[in-house]
């Protein structure tokens, strides 16, 4: 495409969005802190899973500062469900970085938005484009499927130099329209027309298209081999007293990090995975029985967990009711909390 062509394909599909675009909350409001929010909860989650938590925090923290001073066991029971959890502590924490360095007010400033914690060139850019109706593209996985189809650019969409390159490309279109439209169309089109398989008939911009053109739609985007799952096998202990259950504080950082989950130890021995128990903790076990082997998914890892009920003879910390427990535990380990004898 030539400048000339750019500028016809910025109006174009801008205007296919302006009459097109799906009726969403944070589509009715330029409140950064909500587009913020939205933007966080979306990443890796589909429009229809993350509504309902969109919602629920907006009405529970109705501004950042509200976030800002939560708990953030509060912000993680709110998550609950959503997966992930890193992004909920990664947003807990940028509010408070708001509230302590911008006195409150979410920053229209570009660098100041990507110094935010968890917040990257993508978000950062959707940010500063939506609310701010500022010239700076936001390329997600949606975008490249799209630009790769119009361009019919070959390269793998998920290595750095690909995404530079198209990313210099939206720059040069993003000029020509309305930047907080012209984002959320691409987004938008990628979202409900370019899919795949893609829906060309509906597309404003087919006549552009390189793969319409050339019947390429099923070829583009190319992606290169994705990274295999990490498998890990764990001794997982479910350790009770009468009605209680005993529960830990997972470490600050890492997987699952500051959530409450049952101690467990990667590998196969029980022995071992016992002995490590009684080093870290002081209970005194009465039995020990198998319960079941449990598997959780996560994005680039698997978790094989035998977990084994210990009863102990007397109570210790940290052990919480198990008719009354804390809303802030890992999936993993909830579905370990449901192997309890009835």
């Amino acid at each position: 495409m030539n400048p000339q062509q750019y500028k016809k394909f910025a109006y174009d599909i801008s205007e296919w969005y302006r009459m097109n675009q799906r009726d969403l909350p944070f589509r009715k409001t330029k409140d950064p802190y909500c587009i913020f929010l939205s933007e966080m909860m979306l990443q890796q989650t589909q429009v229809k899973t993350m509504l309902p938590y969109y919602d629920a925090f907006i009405k529970k923290f109705p501004t950042i500062n509200d976030l800002a001073n939560a708990h953030q066991d509060e912000v993680l029971t709110l998550w609950q469900g959503l997966g992930y959890y890193r992004r909920a502590r990664f947003v807990h924490e940028a509010a408070q970085q708001v509230q302590s360095l911008h006195g409150g007010v979410f920053p229209s400033n570009l660098k100041a938005i990507k110094a935010l914690k968890g917040i990257g060139d993508y978000t950062a850019g959707a940010i500063h484009s939506i609310a701010f109706n500022q010239p700076t593209p936001a390329i997600d996985g949606n975008v490249m499927r799209v630009m790769s189809r119009v361009l019919g650019d070959g390269r793998p969409i998920n290595e750095p130099k690909t995404v530079a390159s198209i990313k210099k490309i939206v720059s040069n279109m993003i000029v020509h329209e309305k930047p907080s439209d012209f984002t959320q169309a691409l987004m938008e089109l990628g979202a409900l027309v370019c899919k795949n398989p893609p829906r060309c008939e509906q597309c404003p911009i087919r006549n552009y298209c390189f793969a319409y053109k050339h019947n390429k739609q099923s070829e583009l985007p190319v992606k290169a081999t994705a990274i295999k799952k990490v498998h890990q096998s764990f001794i997982t202990f479910l350790i009770t007293y009468q009605d209680q259950v005993f529960l830990i504080r997972n470490p600050k950082d890492g997987l699952l990090a500051n959530m409450l989950a049952c101690p467990q130890y990667e590998g196969n021995h029980l022995d071992n995975a016992l002995a490590k128990l009684k080093d870290a903790y002081r209970i005194d076990i009465a039995s020990v029985t198998f319960l079941k082997k449990l598997k959780h998914v996560f994005t680039h890892r698997v978790w094989h967990m035998h977990v084994y009920q210990i009863e102990v003879t007397s109570p210790a910390e940290p052990f919480y009711p198990i008719n009354d427990l804390p809303h802030a535990i890992s999936r993993a380990h909830q579905k370990v909390l449901q192997s309890l004898k009835k």
